[in-house]
């Protein structure tokens, strides 16, 4: 059972929220009682990261309500399954975490609102015993790129600030627009770093310095673009609060205005106050949210919602974008706004 009211399924994603800390105590609590060996390997950062990992999960099947979508849930548990078996930890484990949240979560809930949970529970479950191996071979980009895609990630991955910004700009010589160069070349270098870390073939510290390497690389070209003549109007490009990628937003920005746009760029993880503050001060047209994990929607539903019921008939265009939507296809359309699915779609639409 799924619920079909886009209210409804807000008021148990908020319910889901609220209860999440008790919750994940709960699970902590169980855990490490049924695993008392857990307590003498990892002591009180072991229940650390076991509350930190259930409150993950709370928040993922909240955004998956809010979605309608027990495929986003499902998702999160292969990524998550995969996640903890390259590091080590069986599928089992993962298996029983579940058991607890289905156990804790319907004591907190009254019974009307514990079937719904069950679809997104059960298919969470199912995903668990689905896992698919994450392919050794980096996906095809565009031909001309796939080398410098190659170098480029190289480059990232072993902390060559200045190598990485000179493949770049070899590839600006070569006659490649700033857009192709973000899809294509920064965008897919970060995919791949992401499925490196997730296999535990990198360390965290690795993610980190290959992520802001490309935030060097974007903001040494950004002074290069030149500006389309037209005048498209003024834009906002945002994160909700709780959104701390913002690299995927920041590509839209440059983009954006390198194409006669007016942007304000806010980064991620703002107030709603904030961004609606912004759109009013800036008389905005159009605001473009990036989200990219499906814990998020939720918030992007309450920034919505804000945004039109205070400012009503003057409220701007809202366009999504970002991964968050490939597991939630009806979700821009149910809060009736417009979807995008790539940077160069993007363009198109606005």
């Amino acid at each position: 059972m799924i619920l079909e009211s886009v209210p409804d399924r807000f008021r148990l994603a908020q319910k889901l929220v609220s209860v999440k800390q008790v919750v994940a105590q709960a699970i902590t609590d169980d855990f490490f009682l049924n695993h008392p060996d857990w307590t003498v390997r990892y002591g009180d950062r072991g229940r650390q990261f076991c509350t930190a990992d259930a409150c993950f999960h709370v928040d993922f099947l909240a955004g998956a309500v809010e979605a309608g979508s027990p495929e986003a849930f499902a998702d999160y548990m292969r990524w998550t399954a995969r996640m903890l078996g390259a590091r080590g930890i069986a599928a089992h484990t993962l298996e029983e975490n579940l058991a607890q949240l289905e156990k804790h979560l319907f004591a907190a809930l009254p019974l009307e609102e514990r079937d719904p949970l069950s679809t997104f529970l059960t298919r969470g479950r199912e995903a668990c015993a689905e896992l698919a191996p994450v392919p050794d071979a980096p996906p095809a980009c565009l031909a001309g790129l796939e080398v410098t895609r190659q170098v480029f990630l190289a480059a990232i991955l072993g902390g060559q600030r200045q190598a990485a910004l000179n493949i770049v700009e070899e590839a600006i010589r070569s006659g490649h627009s700033h857009v192709d160069i973000y899809v294509d070349v920064f965008a897919e270098s970060l995919h791949r770093v992401g499925e490196l870390w997730e296999r535990n073939k990198i360390s965290v510290a690795q993610e980190h310095m290959a992520t802001s390497i490309t935030q060097y690389a974007i903001a040494a070209i950004y002074p290069r673009m030149v500006p389309a003549a037209a005048d498209h109007g003024v834009a906002v490009v945002t994160g909700v609060a709780g959104e701390l990628h913002q690299i995927g937003a920041n590509l839209v920005a440059d983009s954006m205005e390198a194409n006669g746009w007016k942007v304000r760029f806010l980064g991620s993880n703002l107030p709603h106050s904030s961004v609606i503050a912004a759109v009013e001060e800036s008389s905005a047209d159009t605001l473009c949210i990036s989200t990219t994990i499906v814990a998020n929607l939720p918030s992007v539903a309450e920034l919505v919602r804000s945004l039109q019921g205070k400012l009503h008939e003057c409220a701007p265009k809202i366009v999504l974008g970002g991964a968050a939507y490939r597991m939630a296809p009806h979700f821009a359309l149910e809060i009736g706004v417009t979807e995008i699915a790539d940077l160069r779609q993007a363009l198109t639409t606005l």
